[in-house]
């Protein structure tokens, strides 16, 4: 084999005008390592020189031949190659015809079949397992083209401007994975950019941040995505919890639950995910003044806390809005609060006798609850947890219903399918 490349280094240094068979890197310079060149080309041809008035190759054209196809159709080639074979003659098309069938079918003879196939090693990534290998096999794409040399021009006569094609039959491999394989070579869910409205908050999803892997024609799978609210605060009142936790206290003024088909539990994914999923929540100035912030599943080793998230204000069209990015294995319960010390307690909540009624909680033996009724049967609510609420009074509540409704049932849809 080395005298073969060796034969054909000298081939392409010399100014040939002779066809001679053989393998050949199309280029404007002389290639000065042949067998280097050869491990993985993008582009090489093939090509087989044959007799005036001869339709059948020779033994040493075959040693050409597997040598191409050696190259080509190694498992391990990472090149998806696909093939161009032009038959050049004279006005016998039919001759011309038999030389180009004969190669093709050489290479479909090798592959056992009608037509030529190609397994093949193909890296894929994946953003939960990383970067792994799948096996691939494709149908080769040929493109099968006969030539009579006296209707081109000189140019085309030639090959790399010094040898003469009359009689020839040239083969051009090409890496050209989307012809072989196809263009649409990835599964990402969702496919595009996505964002999914509730009635207030709203859920961001970059393109593939569920899931998405490349280099690959894995059919995608059917990912549904919805999201519940819990932002009125007559109902997080009525029924409160602080936001779980085993040493910190954290209030919360409203959440939301996420659900998707396509969650990934933590440690299932051995690829570290990056943030690429955004809720956004309206609020108002007095409540980014008092630091309202998101907070949702924060995993380690030492086990599961609820923790704040990087909290930014963002402009928005009537309100402001704040946006916490989260990654496929943290959509679960996402929730607004702040952080506060135990002195700190009474500035939030009443403290109350016992803890029989709902939504009354304990913490070192106290029991507190986050509003009363009054004498006139009006809630009454501290002052630091009010400017935390988004308080919207019953007036205005009717009217942001009658106004806004198809919006309210849409909000209320247990399952949204994103392609």
């Amino acid at each position: 084999m080395k005298r073969i490349f060796l034969f054909l280094a000298l081939c392409l240094a010399m100014d040939i005008a002779v066809a001679q068979t053989g393998i050949y890197i199309p280029s404007a310079k002389p290639v000065k390592n042949m067998q280097l060149a050869m491990q993985e080309p993008e582009v090489f041809c093939l090509l087989v020189q044959y007799d005036a008035n001869d339709s059948t190759y020779s033994i040493g054209d075959l040693d050409m031949m597997d040598s191409a196809y050696n190259v080509a159709f190694r498992y391990d080639n990472p090149k998806l190659y696909s093939m161009v074979i032009e038959g050049y003659g004279d006005a016998n098309e039919a001759l011309t015809q038999l030389r180009v069938d004969a190669i093709y079918n050489y290479f479909s003879q090798r592959c056992h079949s009608a037509f030529p196939i190609r397994y093949a090693t193909n890296k894929i990534h994946c953003s939960c397992n990383g970067d792994t290998t799948e096996l691939l096999r494709y149908e080769v794409p040929v493109d099968r083209r006969t030539y009579n040399c006296a209707d081109l021009p000189e140019s085309r006569r030639t090959f790399n401007k010094t040898i003469q094609l009359n009689n020839c039959v040239l083969v051009t491999f090409k890496n050209n994975p989307d012809e072989c394989i196809g263009m649409a070579r990835g599964c990402y869910v969702p496919n595009q950019d996505t964002t999914i409205h509730g009635y207030y908050a709203s859920v961001h999803m970059r393109r593939g941040a569920l899931q998405y892997v490349t280099n690959t024609k894995d059919t995608c799978p059917s990912a549904t995505f919805s999201i519940e609210e819990h932002l009125d605060y007559k109902e997080i009142l009525d029924r409160y919890s602080l936001v779980p936790h085993k040493k910190q206290i954290i209030l919360q003024v409203g959440y939301v639950v996420l659900r998707s088909n396509m969650k990934r539990a933590y440690e299932e994914c051995s690829q570290e995910l990056a943030d690429s999923i955004f809720v956004r929540f309206p609020v108002t100035q007095e409540q980014w003044d008092n630091k309202l912030r998101i907070f949702s599943k924060k995993y380690s080793e030492k086990g599961v806390e609820y923790k704040a998230l990087a909290t930014k204000k963002v402009a928005g069209k009537i309100s402001i809005n704040i946006q916490a990015g989260i990654n496929v294995t943290q959509i679960d319960t996402l929730y607004l609060g702040k952080r506060i010390k135990e002195e700190e307690i009474g500035d939030y909540f009443f403290e109350v006798k016992n803890n029989i009624e709902q939504g009354v909680f304990t913490i070192n033996g106290k029991h507190y609850k986050a509003y009363k009724i009054d004498k006139h049967g009006e809630w009454e609510i501290k002052k630091g947890l009010r400017s935390l609420l988004r308080i919207i009074e019953d007036q205005d509540e009717e009217i942001e219903e009658e106004s806004k409704p198809s919006r309210a049932r849409k909000a209320k849809n247990s399952d949204e399918e994103i392609e």
